[in-house]
């Protein structure tokens, strides 16, 4: 609905509310009657007061249909602002209009006057309108803001892009609001309720329990005032007999249907929270690796943990109360009315006002959790993050700023809860005035009732009992609703994580029929979506053959390691076993084959040494292992597998000498069943290599073997001076050596002093 739409659908209203009433007012007679109760209003007599509600109910729509047509930018954002204060008026000006039948009542029956009970009525229902269009009103504002704003400011160039970007700030805000709306509150209640489908049966077990303990309850009060009645009236014992048994039943049956009814929906919830954790993490396994670089570990595990066991355990356990109230609520309502509409009207009244309250404070509760969630998630984060990497905290001696930097988000969480504890006091204090005045309302009525004959006492106490039971089941909703709703703002989070699809999805199902090893680059361009403005690497091109040894050099920071989008150079383990973590992925792996990757790689001997063999717990990322050990366990983990591409980051970077030689003569022997990609670092392995290419800021600079490459001059003879040799060069190049002797052709050359001077060339690091 557009703004002339909704502007005028309330004018429309407005005159038909004005005629209408003006009608039911008058009931055909002549317009005089506003004269004549105007000179001798009497409020138990006259209407006037009734029909003048809808001067205010006109007054409010039309200025705002006035607002919003002449302002079309910022009239229905301000109009949205006092959408809580009509609601309010339109309360009030229904419960005026409920209070005036009653008092209209107590001379005359209003069937004789069906024109006033019209009047009442529609004025009832009017006031309903007004709510409906004012929120109407209100919506209608981010589509005409955007264009309004454009056309009022067209002129240079500048100005011109600040208005694009603009626009597509709203549109990225109206997308957000879009979803807020799409994940409201009913929304996500009803999809946490659909996870539950499979237990239909133990609902269904817990809502009959749940109806058989509200009915007992809903008879209680009943017989309460019929047992107070004999022996206050009657003052006999016979009398009381009857309904002291019947409450003894009725108790004793509403225990046991409770009883009951709270373990099956316990049960029913646990298995929830048992699904959505359960969808939750294999959701999260689907994702691609951006997505983890994106969000910090902290705030997925808050999702995973936090935010699912406060889901299931706030909706398990307000549901539960929540139905009982409502069942409850009903059964007390139909007793009450039987006993005395009239009565039964004042309680209503106040009812609207109990539920405008919680829910204005459910929605600020349900802002403020999802502030606290977050940075709870935040404070997570650090603790996280300082915990996981605390031999480098303690090497910087940085234990107290760690401590302060979580206090700091702990204490912007405390705040948080000063205004959580500060709004639930005033809606505490707010919600006892409103049921205290209701009860006087209802206690000073029914007095009135009785003491005219309109009532029997036993049923003054019985409903009395009723509304104070009314009373506990709306404090109760209120409660829950709050419950509620801050287990909903966390299923919200945990709903944004299960409803993401992956941009790249990693169950992909074609595959060939066979596996040669070829695999080919071609004119490949990419960039991390943490950075998607820079490209890491542009138009590569290159092969890698069967049976041959490509090796990829280049300065850090090239591009290298990102054309298998690996940074491998520090393996990581699992804090499971030293066999779970070569079999890592595999099932029904045998020993012999465990034993054999492990010798391959030079681990075995090791492993042996180790308090339990292949069954020792290498401990949280293999903290139990140096780094040789846990490099030579990466690298069997690899080799159980047997594949027919093999890729290593500088597989060998954490051995020494010895171990490296070894277990560089076990890859000797592989490479040449394989298709390899070395990332290359060391001089041993790039001579070796059947074909080197050289990266150099995400481009293919050279290709070749060592020798052509070294004969060339180019970046890859400079690296082999400056790093090998430890040579710094001028503006000229050195000439590549002649006969196994450096000759300089201009420039400078000078060695460092270093103190690796002596370490054999196979040791030295080729990356700068």
């Amino acid at each position: 609905m557009g703004i002339k739409v909704a502007v005028s659908c309330t004018v429309l209203f407005i005159l038909l509310d004005v005629v209408i009433s003006t009608v039911l007012y008058t009931h055909g007679s002549h317009l005089s009657i506003f004269t004549k109760d105007a000179l001798n209003f009497n409020i138990f007599e006259s209407v006037l007061d009734l029909w003048l509600t809808v001067l205010l109910r006109a007054s409010f729509l039309l200025g705002a249909s006035i607002g919003v047509s002449w302002n079309k930018v910022d009239g229905p954002q301000r109009a949205a602002k006092f959408t809580n204060f009509i609601l309010l008026i339109s309360l009030i000006i229904i419960t005026y209009a409920l209070t005036k039948l009653l008092m209209l009542t107590e001379l005359h029956p209003l069937t004789q006057e069906p024109w006033i009970l019209s009047l009442i009525c529609w004025t009832c229902a009017s006031s309903l309108g007004v709510m409906l269009l004012w929120g109407q009103l209100g919506k209608e504002s981010n589509s005409v803001s955007s264009s309004s704003r454009r056309g009022g400011r067209r002129g240079s160039e500048d100005t011109e892009k600040l208005l694009e970007t603009a626009g597509e700030e709203e549109q990225e805000a109206g997308c957000q609001r879009k979803k807020e709306e799409k994940t409201s509150s009913p929304a996500t209640l009803g999809r946490l309720l659909a996870y539950c489908k499979k237990d239909g049966g133990l609902l269904s077990v817990a809502v009959l329990f749940l109806l058989i303990s509200a009915v007992c309850e809903a008879f209680i009060p009943y017989y309460y005032g019929r047992a107070i009645d004999s022996i206050v009236v009657h003052q006999s014992m016979e009398y009381f007999t009857r309904p002291a048994i019947t409450l003894v039943s009725l108790a004793l049956a509403s225990s046991l249907a409770m009883g009951v009814r709270g373990g099956v929906f316990t049960l029913t919830f646990a298995r929830l929270n048992l699904r959505l954790r359960n969808h939750l993490f294999r959701t999260l396994m689907r994702q691609e690796i951006a997505f983890f670089d994106e969000n910090h570990t902290g705030d997925i595990i808050s999702r995973l943990s936090a935010d699912t066991t406060q889901v299931s355990d706030l909706i398990s356990v307000n549901i539960n109360i929540f139905l009982r109230s409502i069942i409850k609520g009903v059964g007390f309502l139909i007793f009450m009315f039987g006993m005395s509409w009239k009565l039964t009207m004042v309680g209503i009244m106040g009812f609207p006002f109990i539920g405008l309250v919680s829910q204005l404070y459910g929605e600020y509760y349900k802002k403020l959790t999802k502030d606290v969630q977050t940075t709870l998630a935040e404070a997570n984060k650090v603790a996280e993050e300082t915990i996981s990497s605390m031999r480098t905290v303690r090497s910087f001696a940085n234990e107290s700023g760690e401590a302060d930097s979580y206090f700091a988000k702990l204490l912007l969480m405390f705040q948080l809860n000063k205004k959580q504890a500060l709004a639930y006091s005033c809606y505490v204090w707010s919600s006892c005035i409103s049921e205290l005045a209701l009860e006087v309302a209802v206690l000073y009525y029914g007095g009135h009732l009785v003491v005219t004959g309109q009532m029997s006492s036993s049923d003054l106490i019985s409903f009395f009992i009723y509304m104070l039971e009314i009373g506990e089941c709306l404090e109760s909703i209120a409660s829950v609703y709050t419950g509620l709703m801050q287990g909903v703002g966390a299923a919200e989070k945990v709903f944004e994580y299960l409803d993401r699809k992956p941009k790249h999805p990693a169950d992909g199902a074609e595959a060939p029929e066979t596996c040669t090893g070829l695999v080919e680059f071609k004119d490949i361009t990419f960039a991390y979506p943490t950075r998607p403005e820079t490209d890491i690497l542009k138009g590569v091109s290159f092969t890698l053959r069967p049976g041959e040894v490509t090796a990829l050099v280049g300065p850090s920071g090239s591009g290298k390691s990102s054309c298998v989008a690996l940074v491998g150079q520090e393996p990581v383990l699992f804090a499971r076993t030293v066999e779970e973590n070569i079999t890592y992925g595999l099932t029904d792996i045998p020993m012999e084959a465990v034993v054999q990757a492990a010798t391959k790689a030079n681990a075995h001997n090791f492993i042996t040494t180790l308090p339990k063999g292949y069954d020792t717990s290498v401990g949280e990322k293999g903290t139990q292992l140096s780094g040789g050990q846990k490099q030579r366990v990466a690298i069997a983990r690899a080799l159980i597998r047997q594949p027919r591409v093999l890729i290593l980051d500088e597989a060998t970077s954490a051995l020494d000498a010895e171990s490296e030689h070894i277990v560089q003569q076990a890859l000797n022997n592989i490479m040449q069943e394989h298709t390899v990609l070395v990332i290359a670092h060391r001089l041993s392995t790039v001579e070796k290599a059947d074909n080197i290419i050289v990266i150099d800021k995400g481009c293919v600079a050279e290709q070749g073997s060592h020798s052509q490459l070294m004969a060339s001059g180019g970046l890859y003879c400079k690296l082999v001076q400056r790093q090998v040799l430890g040579i710094e060069t001028g503006d000229e190049v050195l000439n590549p050596p002649e006969n196994g002797r450096w000759k300089s052709n201009g420039g400078h050359q000078r060695r460092k002093q270093s103190s690796s001077s002596s370490a054999s060339e196979s040791e030295i690091n080729l990356r700068y």
